[in-house]
């Protein structure tokens, strides 16, 4: 099969397919021609990377959990992959109770804006709806957030495989300062998770999240010095061979 074709038949992007590639997930074979090659075997491959997707496993587990799910006996990927699910899932607990009281301050928000006053004139200091009053502003004017990463070497390698794969093959536009792009909500989980380790090791990100239905906007900007690094986490837009 071509890329096209297995495109086709399997739905993912021909743009995932070639990061795939780039990250030994997929490896293909070329043609005289130089185009890409596969086979049968590929199909099968796609839908266990899809699986493991679907656990919201971070990329290099993935990556490791294929290899040893075509060459090893299944005793040994049993006790091997058990505890990181068992860890992974400690971890979604987690994420649950965190959105959950997300969900009741929302809630909270929403009845303090319901008994907003019924008047024509501005809000006033009284109207809050928010968990928290407004701070008074300062008088000087806040330092800026340094552009600047603390993750080096393989870790920043992996964060920046990991948003590429959560980003490969998904519409995106350019937006003042940064990037939105469209995923579907079932990455949602992924996206947020993501974006929360981002920010705690640069800082300088902005991210925000617009629910559309089936779909969200997952919107990023950074200062313009910070352009090349945002523009790191984005996969290629190539054009398809």
């Amino acid at each position: 099969m071509r890329i096209s074709e297995l495109s086709t038949r399997t739905g993912v992007p021909a743009s995932t397919l070639r990061f795939y590639e780039s990250e030994g997930l997929l490896p293909a074979d070329r043609a005289e021609n130089g185009y890409r090659v596969y086979g049968e075997a590929a199909v099968d491959r796609l839908a266990f990377i899809a699986q493991a997707k679907h656990l919201d496993l971070p990329l290099p587990a993935v990556r490791e959990l294929v290899t040893a799910w075509e060459s090893e006996p299944c005793h040994s990927v049993r006790a091997k992959y058990r505890p990181m699910l068992v860890e992974h899932a400690a971890q979604v607990d987690e994420r649950i109770v965190s959105l959950e009281g997300l969900r009741s301050t929302l809630a909270t928000a929403v009845e303090r804006l319901d008994a907003l006053p019924d008047r024509d004139e501005p809000c006033d200091a009284g109207c809050t709806f928010l968990d928290r009053a407004r701070p008074a502003l300062p008088i000087a004017t806040a330092p800026r957030t340094p552009v600047a990463c603390t993750l080096e070497g393989e870790d920043y390698g992996t964060r920046v495989s990991d948003w590429r794969d959560l980003l490969g093959g998904a519409p995106r536009a350019d937006v003042a300062g940064g990037v939105r792009v469209t995923l579907p909500t079932s990455e949602l989980g992924r996206a947020a998770t993501l974006a929360q380790a981002e920010q705690s090791c640069c800082a300088f990100y902005t991210f925000r999240i617009d629910l559309h239905g089936l779909t969200f906007d997952l919107t990023i900007t950074a200062p313009p010095e910070a352009r090349p690094m945002l523009d790191d986490l984005l996969p290629a837009e190539e054009a398809a061979r």
